[in-house]
C-alpha cells in the first residue's frame, strides 16, 4: 500500500524487512499504480548491528537494480546511517503495473527492521490540477 503526497501527483512506497536482515532476493515487493518516475529513494534501519560489515540493500525495477552502482543503498556497519549510489538513469521512468522490489545483498551482524521508501512522481499531471486523479484509491 502507498502513501499519496503533494496533491495526489507523488505516491511513497514502502518496502520493508520486519526482522533481522538476512541476505534475501524479493524480501519485499510491491506493484506502481501508475506511470510516472522515482524521485527520491529513503531508507532506514533502526538497528545498525555489530562488526566491520556495512549492510547493502537494492531496490530493483521489474528484476533490474535501480542503481548505477554496486554499493546502492549502504547502511553503516554499527549505526544503520544510509547511502545512497545514483541511480541508474536520471529520470528513471516507471509504468503502471511494474514491480519493485527490495533484496537485501549483504549484512552486518545482526541488523533489524530495514525500510525503503521509494517515491513515484506521476507522469502528465496538468498544471491546472488532477481532480480525476481523485477516483484513483490504492
Amino acid at each position: 500500500m502507498g502513501i499519496r503526497v503533494k496533491n495526489l501527483t507523488n505516491i511513497i512506497i514502502p518496502l520493508r524487512v520486519s526482522k533481522t536482515l538476512t541476505a534475501t532476493v524479493n524480501a519485499d515487493c510491491a506493484i506502481i499504480p501508475f506511470d510516472g518516475r522515482i524521485s527520491n529513494v529513503f531508507a532506514k534501519c533502526t538497528s545498525g548491528g555489530t562488526g566491520a560489515t556495512n549492510s547493502v540493500l537494492d531496490v530493483n525495477l521489474n528484476g533490474t537494480s535501480i542503481f548505477a552502482a554496486a554499493t546502492k543503498i549502504t547502511l553503516a556497519s554499527t549505526t544503520g546511517t544510509p547511502s545512497y549510489s545514483a541511480l541508474s538513469s536520471t529520470p528513471l521512468n516507471v509504468t503502471a503495473g511494474s514491480i519493485l522490489s527490495l533484496d537485501v545483498d549483504s549484512v552486518s551482524a545482526n541488523p533489524i527492521n530495514a525500510m525503503v521508501n521509494v517515491v513515484i512522481t506521476k507522469s502528465g499531471v496538468s498544471a491546472n490540477g488532477n481532480a480525476s486523479d481523485h477516483n484513483e484509491v490504492l
